[in-house]
């Protein structure tokens, strides 16, 4: 379900805030741009990750596909949040088959669910030496589990929207995806944070290997929240104020930025806790540089002030630097603009079926 990837499906990331479209073409020099799409969705549709107005998602759904004038149906989509847990764990060595018999009791000494309650898929990682000088062999597992309730909540907006939902991914996974392809793969140790809406998901990366995950609730939304309630304004109002427009004499710049200030330290703090975490849990001595996408990461100095808080160089994504777009369909300067936004879709749209 998570690590599926041969037949080209549509990537479909729904987010808090919109729905974002990708779909890719492989050529013989790559990946070639296709489609790219954003649906807003009316404000309160999906909270924290649950879906509050499935109406109003399977409408928008409709609605991206028509736009795009896309007859295709198979789609790859992925679920975040805490009722997703993504963890390596160390088993005695056997065979991926033998696994798959065992995996179900072994996810039981680690995930904090009823068994009965998630859908488990795993991923084995390489042999290694286990721990306290043993001599006996032992692998490392990627585990995943996901509330069953959680998968059902999206595959069923998913159907009704006439749509074939065929991979279920996470969003992490989707984010190295799109790292993956569009830069070389290092030996440093790289975090992949994407602050959406309502989430916020942070992947660390050495190599191609996933060293940890997690998402935090916590995104955009907290800036439109606070500025709505500062300054008596509408959704729609804030969301600009965000972005940087919109500002009026009783809604200065100054007055706006200082109020934005202390969410994005907010998100900093909570961002710099995970990565102290990581390191308190690992051997690995230091992260070399963070790559920030999402909706987030469009705010003006957000990836400098993330620097400067984490002490430590910030890039934002560019998800579309190894992929082909006809500048004759699409607009450079709009793909620049909105590149951040497509990190997820883009990992999703990477996606093949019957391909582990």
């Amino acid at each position: 379900m998570f690590f599926s990837r041969k037949h080209p499906l549509i990537g479909v990331d729904i987010g808090s805030h919109s729905i974002k479209l990708v779909q890719l073409k492989r050529t013989s020099k790559g990946y070639q741009l296709i489609h790219f799409g954003i649906m807003p969705l009316e404000p309160e549709s999906i909270v924290d990750g649950v879906i509050m107005n499935a109406g109003a998602v399977v409408e928008a759904l409709r609605n991206i596909f028509r736009m795009e004038k896309i007859k295709e149906k198979e789609v790859a989509t992925a679920i975040s949040g805490q009722s997703v847990i993504v963890k390596k764990i160390r088993v005695p060595q056997m065979t991926e088959k033998e696994l798959a018999e065992n995996i179900q009791w072994e996810a039981e000494q680690h995930i904090p669910f009823e068994i009965s309650d998630v859908n488990i898929d795993f991923q084995i990682l390489s042999p290694t030496e286990s721990l306290e000088g043993s001599t006996e062999n032992q692998i490392d597992v990627l585990l995943v589990a996901a509330r069953k309730s959680k998968v059902s909540d999206y595959t069923n907006i998913i159907l009704e929207a006439g749509l074939q939902p065929v991979v279920v991914d996470t969003n992490v996974f989707a984010l190295e995806n799109e790292y993956e392809i569009n830069n070389e793969i290092e030996s440093n140790t790289v975090a992949l944070v994407d602050i959406g809406a309502s989430v916020t998901s942070i992947n660390i990366l050495k190599g191609n290997v996933t060293l940890f995950q997690r998402d935090i609730a916590l995104g955009g939304q907290r800036y439109t929240s606070a500025l709505q309630k500062e300054f008596g304004i509408k959704y729609e109002q804030a969301e600009a104020l965000k972005m940087g427009v919109g500002f009026t004499e009783n809604r200065g710049k100054e007055k706006v930025l200082s109020l934005m200030a202390v969410i994005s330290e907010e998100i900093g703090e909570e961002i710099q806790r995970s990565l102290e975490f990581f390191r308190s849990t690992t051997t690995e001595e230091a992260i070399d540089k963070m790559v920030v996408s999402g909706g987030c990461a469009r705010i003006k100095g957000l990836d400098r002030f993330l620097s400067d808080r984490l002490g430590l160089p910030v890039q934002i994504a560019n998800p579309f630097q190894n992929i082909h777009c006809n500048e004759k369909v699409f607009d450079p300067e709009y793909l620049r603009d909105m590149a951040p936004i497509a990190a997820v879709g883009v990992g999703l749209a990477l996606r093949r079926m019957n391909d582990r």
